[in-house]
């Protein structure tokens, strides 16, 4: 755990130090958005001097650095709110979406994953193959854009093509403009995910204790259900795990797509607008949640595996 928490500080960094700079190599600055494109020289660099623009890059590099390790992120530049407040408001949601993906797509996979292996080589197995390789190989903002013009055009009133509901205003609302943006979301996860534990499950097949079931007499059914299946759950937990953290940055595409307050909204606002702080705190904090998730598949393949514990036991 002290050598993961070490390589995340370590990523954090590079992460940091890449979005500093590309943010800053970028043409422009948020002085011209915020004095408008008519100012005079001397208004912009009245308005860069407030912002610390004027510094040399270096110096505004440490400023960053030594803020952000006392935990202050900074404020807006065009909101002047806190970007600890602008997160904790896009946050939420951006993860609700996550878990309802999640929630929905991964249990489907492990069924179609499992029943595929079981009934290998039938027109069952083909059928899941190639349903999973169709939703890998689908880009997820052709899907999207298509889900938006199929119900904002011609399927009005089913499904809201876009848009964000809060819970507390209207609960069905809520689910409802959740389903086309999880469903978008998660797709490549139910194939990525069946393929793993199908393939797993099937080798799970050659080795010896599954062999020593059969030969013990143990019912298929068993079998696959005791054995196999839960030996396969060993890749296939690493699997989704990196997956978690591919979906949540997937979701700057899909929040931009369906117009949703998240956090990839956020984070492309702020670019777009040079707000260098709430930018560097969008990233960063997608980077924590990114690395928390792969920390948290590391401690679940360690309870899941009895040979790391005995590992560890013997250090």
């Amino acid at each position: 755990m002290l050598r993961r928490a070490a390589a995340m500080a370590v990523v954090l960094l590079i992460v940091l130090t890449l979005v500093f700079f590309l943010m800053r190599m970028a043409p422009g600055s948020p002085a011209y958005l915020i004095v408008g494109a008519d100012a005079s020289p001397a208004e912009i660099a009245s308005v860069e001097r407030e912002l610390g623009l004027d510094k040399p890059l270096m110096v505004q590099y440490a400023t960053e650095l030594g803020r952000i390790l006392t935990g202050d992120l900074g404020e807006s530049i065009f909101t002047g709110d806190t970007v600890s407040h602008e997160l904790m408001l896009r946050l939420p949601i951006t993860l609700e979406l996550t878990m309802v993906s999640l929630l929905f797509w991964i249990p489907l996979a492990l069924i179609a994953g499992r029943v595929a292996a079981a009934r290998r080589d039938t027109p069952l197995d083909a059928t899941v193959r190639i349903i999973g390789n169709l939703s890998i190989a689908v880009p997820s903002f052709w899907l999207g854009a298509l889900l938006v013009l199929l119900f904002g055009l011609y399927l009005p009133g089913v499904l809201p093509s876009s848009g964000w509901v809060g819970l507390a205003e209207d609960p069905m609302g809520h689910l409802r403009s959740l389903v086309l943006p999880a469903f978008v979301l998660g797709l490549g996860t139910f194939g990525v995910t069946a393929n793993t534990l199908r393939v797993s499950m099937i080798e799970s097949v050659r080795t010896d204790y599954v062999r020593f079931g059969h030969a013990m007499g143990l019912p298929e059914r068993r079998i696959n259900r005791s054995l196999a299946f839960r030996n396969s759950l060993l890749p296939t937990t690493a699997v989704v795990g990196q997956l978690v953290g591919v979906m949540l940055s997937g979701s700057v595409l899909i929040e931009n797509l369906f117009n949703l307050p998240g956090m990839g909204r956020l984070l492309v606002d702020s670019i777009r607008r040079q707000d260098y702080p709430l930018a560097v705190g969008a990233t960063l904090s997608l980077a924590v949640f990114f690395l928390l998730a792969n920390l948290i598949v590391d401690i679940l393949y360690a309870a899941l595996n009895p040979r790391v514990r005995q590992k560890f036991a013997g250090t």
